[in-house]
């Protein structure tokens, strides 16, 4: 049965699971000696406080609570969206910060207008699906630590039409997404978001021109593959000077990646993966750009690009997507 619907899935499944296990690790590119400063105390009820800025390397100083509009721009699949949303932080217990997605309204799909009372009614059941309000908690200097609500957003998936009207795939589904090891991934992929904005860039370093490489592993399932890591910073932003352009390229590709996901299927799936489903080649790029304050990493726009290549069974298939955030700080509440 799940042999069947792994061979219908295929490698779209297959691409859905990798771009989840793999996470956009940035780490190995930060300076050891010039890490984000310690964490200040303060009580539950009060603002979180940035700690001292260092001009030598980007530090975040968001003020908190803070709430901030944002226009995005994506294309997933061939499928183009654009919408807006605020990101909210909040105090949290223990002098950590809760970061929240509000509001998600979609303005246009594929080009056509998304805010006409029909394509509204046609959109109402899938929107908690499509904007993935997952709760994140992120330290005093910026850090994301964990996902909250988890189970709540892997219930909402799970309850899509598309998914529950099909009593194996959803079975199949449900196995796969409830599992620890997918448990894990997943919530290590809800902070790439905030890792996009804010958390790749803290304690990096504020030299414009610097280029760095570094060799580094990102997880899969159970193993861990290399990655090559580049980090730029290209100066100061032409229109705003008190703003720096910052990013970060990724590359994961060869045997050893093949190998780490089909380990990874095989963990999920067990005996039911197909052993005549040989991953032959995968490469994955990803590249994540900024234009932020080196003050206080209040990012004024942020793209996020990736691109997968997969060979399996002498079939191979790409996929390409793409986010590019704008935010408004003009229009924000609070964060002063």
């Amino acid at each position: 049965m799940l042999r069947a619907l792994m061979l219908r899935a295929r490698l779209p499944l297959l691409l859905l699971l990798f771009t989840a296990a793999c996470g956009a690790s940035s780490e190995a590119t930060k300076d050891p000696a010039t890490p984000a400063s310690g964490s200040s105390a303060g009580s539950t009820d009060e603002a979180a406080e940035p700690a001292a800025t260092n001009v030598d390397v980007l530090s975040f100083g968001w003020k908190v609570p803070c709430r901030v509009p944002v226009l995005r721009v994506s294309e997933k699949r061939g499928k183009r969206a654009k919408m807006r949303f605020f990101v909210a932080a909040r105090p949290a217990k223990d002098d950590r910060i809760e970061i929240r997605i509000e509001g998600t309204e979609f303005l246009e799909i594929d080009g056509e207008d998304a805010t006409t009372p029909e394509a509204q009614e046609k959109l109402a059941p899938l929107l908690p699906l499509l904007s993935m309000p997952v709760p994140m908690i992120i330290s005093a200097e910026g850090e994301y630590l964990e996902a909250r609500e988890l189970d709540q957003v892997i219930a909402r998936l799970l309850a899509a039409p598309a998914i529950a009207k099909d009593p194996k795939l959803s079975a199949f589904m449900a196995q796969t997404l409830r599992s620890p090891q997918m448990q894990a991934q997943l919530a290590a992929t809800v902070g790439d978001t905030w890792k996009a904005w804010v958390g790749a860039w803290i304690g990096l370093s504020n030299s414009p021109g610097e280029v760095v490489d570094v060799d580094d592993e990102v997880p899969v399932g159970a193993e861990r593959v290399p990655v090559r890591m580049r980090f730029e910073h290209h100066g100061k932003v032409q229109d705003d000077d008190a703003l720096v352009r910052v990013s970060i390229t990724q590359t994961l590709a060869g045997g050893e990646a093949a190998q780490g996901l089909a380990h990874l299927l095989r963990e999920l799936a067990g005996p039911h993966f197909p052993q005549d489903m040989p991953i032959e080649n995968i490469r994955r790029i990803t590249r994540t750009e900024a234009e932020t304050d080196p003050r206080t990493l209040r990012p004024r726009h942020v793209r996020f690009e990736q691109t997968i290549d997969m060979t399996m069974g002498g079939k191979s298939q790409s996929t390409r997507e793409f986010k590019d955030d704008t935010f408004d700080w003009s229009r924000a509440e609070g964060c002063r």
